[in-house]
């Protein structure tokens, strides 16, 4: 890793702007099984507080007290990750491009750019779904009991299952199959979604369904919900098939997708491998084929890496697109889709992030008025296109990651895209001062089962939220007054480039050791591998896009993404962009995939 001497660290230009790229290595044990258990223990004991203050010298947590006081102390923090000014031209210029905008018949419109180049593999998709529909060869209802057989089978795997989806109420699927395959019987088909399978993550209300957020014990505290929430009821009126809650990584608190209660969530390209956290589920039931679009969250790259990790698309897009009230992440949480393909994930974005009344009260309250949903860009050339990468920090990658999104990255300059040279700076700083907002964010929200269910939680919740309880008050204003700075820094980087190109992580799908399954673990050090480039996109609340342009031939034939980011609102140019790179990949069949449509064939029309 590119650190330079601790002095060059220490010593700023000018301006504030370090001149090395200063991210450093996470410094922690790691500890799985018992050990683990051990620790989750002592760390919640009279010696907590001197074991998690060693924990934070060792990893320089105080270095964003130091920034603030030192370049950053005139500055006003700021919590919510929006931009600083309303941009009254970039506003407009959205308002027109919605205009023109109708989600049916971009829905409709032949993908010329989608392409499996040399592979005989593909994915279905929603318009493959909905074609099979209108054509009358299939009805939503055989799709429906293809989905349900597919489920069962997958976690039914030995000696290791998929587990990508755990909870699903037949009846209530098989209802809704039989309900769009009398619109379709009718003509009233309610758009590009009606009939598609659609998963939802474990995180979220779902009428009928215990949400669990990947506990043993908040489905059954909380009871069933008695109401959609509201993403859920927009992909309900859009018709799409609910087939049941996927997996997570208990709480959202960590990257690996491993789950104490329904156990982890496994990578279908290799079941002895994570799928990436904490939308584990959601990403491994789009991987497995079980369905074309799934749910979920990210308030530190729990969309983006366990999509990078199962080699399919994420979308993050900015901070409040999409409606959603995560009281247990509200700075840094952000919803968004999971889907087989670029376009998928666009049409679950456009449905997703509709018309928002909370939202806009939010953005209204802070100045900020929230753009209509357009996909603008998704068609247009390359040309022009000026794409900014910080070599230091692309390259902070495994080498094979680093070849393979560089050969992405000239394959976009060979379709006319131009590549600057740029630097983000004090990237340690950003980095602490997403771990400090995230960790303490999860930590408050979840701190009123901790009195009578801490033990509940798994050993690795347990640590991570003794250190989110740890930090100062202090620590959270200097972490807001760095948000304040990155989004600052970003905001003069996208004057000069349009996008920001980067490896999605830093390694690929990390193994899960048998000893890892009965208790979890905590390895710091790879969760920062897996984090390294999304640190960004959760405290400033930019979009981001992880699309797969490779696999690894040296480490399993494993998946390989690239991350694409723009200035917030902008997600139809990180889509045009990701379509491009989509179209220049040859898809491998993932060890575990099932063809629902193919499936549903030999299944009742009714």
């Amino acid at each position: 890793m590119t650190q330079g001497s601790a002095e060059e660290r220490e010593q700023p230009k000018k301006d504030g702007v370090y001149a090395v790229y200063n991210l450093r290595e996470v410094a922690a044990p790691i500890l799985k099984g018992m050990p683990l258990v051990l620790f989750s223990r002592l760390i919640r004991s009279s010696l907590g507080s001197f074991i998690l203050s060693i924990l934070k010298k060792d990893n320089d947590i105080p270095c964003i007290v130091r920034l603030v006081e030192s370049v950053l102390k005139e500055w006003m923090p700021q919590y919510y990750p929006l931009p600083e000014e309303h941009d009254e031209a970039r506003y407009n210029k959205h308002v027109e491009l919605s205009k023109g905008f109708q989600l049916d018949e971009f829905a409709e419109s032949s993908d010329t750019n989608t392409s499996d180049k040399g592979g005989d593999f593909r994915y279905n998709t929603a318009q493959d779904y909905v074609e099979k529909y209108k054509s009358g060869e299939l009805t939503p209802y055989q799709v429906a009991l293809a989905v349900i057989k597919a489920t069962k089978e997958s976690n039914s795997i030995k000696p290791k299952s998929l587990n990508a989806i755990v909870q699903m109420k037949e009846d209530d699927i098989l209802q809704q199959g039989k309900e769009s395959s009398e619109r379709y019987k009718n003509n009233k088909a309610l758009g590009p979604l009606d009939g598609v399978p659609v998963a939802i993550k474990d995180e979220c209300d779902m009428k009928g369904y215990a949400t669990t957020y990947g506990t043993t014990f908040l489905g059954k505290l909380n009871g069933e919900a008695t109401e959609d929430s509201p993403l859920v009821a927009k992909l309900r009126q859009a018709g799409a098939v609910l087939v049941g809650k996927s997996n997570m990584h208990e709480c959202g608190i960590g990257t690996t997708g491993y789950n104490w209660h329904f156990g982890p969530s496994r990578n279908p390209h290799n079941l002895g491998h994570f799928t990436g956290g904490s939308s584990s589920g959601s990403a491994a039931a789009v991987a497995a084929g079980l369905v074309p679009l799934a749910l979920g969250f990210d308030g530190g790259g729990s969309i983006r890496v366990p999509s990078a990790l199962c080699g399919v698309v994420g979308l993050k897009p900015t901070f409040q697109r999409c409606d959603m009230d995560m009281p247990v992440c509200p700075s840094n949480g952000h919803a968004g889709p999971i889907a087989c393909t670029v376009k998928d994930a666009a049409i679950g974005y456009a449905i997703m992030a509709g018309p928002n009344e909370k939202a806009n009260e939010r953005s209204k309250r802070v100045g900020i008025p929230i753009p209509p949903v357009h996909l603008g860009s998704f068609s247009d050339s390359l040309t022009g296109l000026k794409v900014g990468i910080f070599e230091e920090y692309f390259n902070d990658a495994h080498p094979e990651i680093v070849d393979i999104c560089s050969k992405a990255v000239k394959s976009l300059e060979s379709q006319g895209a131009e590549v600057i040279k740029i630097s983000l700076p004090h990237m340690e700083e950003v980095k602490i001062a997403h771990a400090v907002t995230v960790s303490t964010e999860l930590a408050a929200g979840y701190s009123k089962y901790f009195h009578k269910h801490m033990n509940k939680f798994t050993p690795e919740s347990r640590v991570s939220f003794s250190l989110g309880q740890s930090f100062s008050s202090c620590d959270f204003l200097a972490a807001q007054k760095v948000r304040r700075y990155a989004l600052h820094t970003l905001e003069a980087t996208f004057s000069q480039v349009d996008v920001l190109l980067s490896p999605t992580t830093g390694c690929t799908a990390p193994e899960l050791p048998k000893r890892v399954e009965k208790y979890g673990q905590s390895n710091l050090a790879q969760t920062a591998d897996l984090m390294r480039y999304i640190y960004h996109g959760n405290l400033c609340g930019i979009p981001g896009v992880a699309v797969p342009v490779g696999y690894s031939e040296s480490n399993k034939n494993l998946p390989v993404s690239l991350l694409i980011q723009a200035r917030h609102w902008e997600e139809d140019v990180i889509m045009k962009v990701a379509r491009s790179c989509e179209a220049n990949v040859a898809h491998k069949k993932p060890h575990v995939h099932y063809d629902i449509i193919e499936m549903a064939k030999a299944e009742p029309r009714e």
